[in-house]
């Protein structure tokens, strides 16, 4: 009895270690540009109306939740300026392990503009986009810094 329960605890750290090694290793910090990236390609296949390939930069979490079309539906009636967006600007990029976010901003031809935090996430080696919330308190026609796109 001592020996099988000092080989089951034996057992329990050895798989501990290999957990925390793995988990501790598997996230490098992408560089901002890497993240902008991803987002930027997700846009470009929603103004080409490529549905398809903008569900392919969705995380898996967003993929369980909409199908394609349901996908394409959502973001033409809640997102329509991602579909149309004139200029394409990127703030502050935040990483924390194996999430980040990024401010986006989106100005349309009028001069306006719609502020976006990209909530992303690390999945087998490539970053994913997990979700998008607007930031409301920001002002429509505000002139911004950042990235040009």
């Amino acid at each position: 009895m001592k020996t099988a329960l000092l080989l089951f605890l034996l057992c329990v750290c050895g798989g501990a270690f290999i957990v925390a090694h793995r988990v501790s290793d598997r996230v490098s910090p992408p560089f901002p540009r890497e993240l902008f990236t991803v987002v930027n390609q997700q846009l470009a296949a929603f103004r080409s109306a490529d549905f398809q390939s903008a569900y392919r930069h969705a995380a898996t979490g967003v993929q369980q939740k909409f199908t394609v079309p349901q996908f394409e539906e959502m973001v033409r009636h809640n997102y329509p300026e991602m579909t149309r967006a004139c200029r394409v600007e990127f703030g502050l990029a935040n990483v924390q392990g194996a999430s980040a976010v990024v401010q986006v901003f989106f100005l349309a031809a009028n001069g306006s503009v719609r502020s976006f935090l990209y909530h992303l996430t690390s999945e087998s080696n490539s970053w994913k986009i997990d979700g998008v919330e607007e930031l409301k308190g920001s002002r429509p026609n505000e002139r911004l810094a950042g990235s040009h796109v």
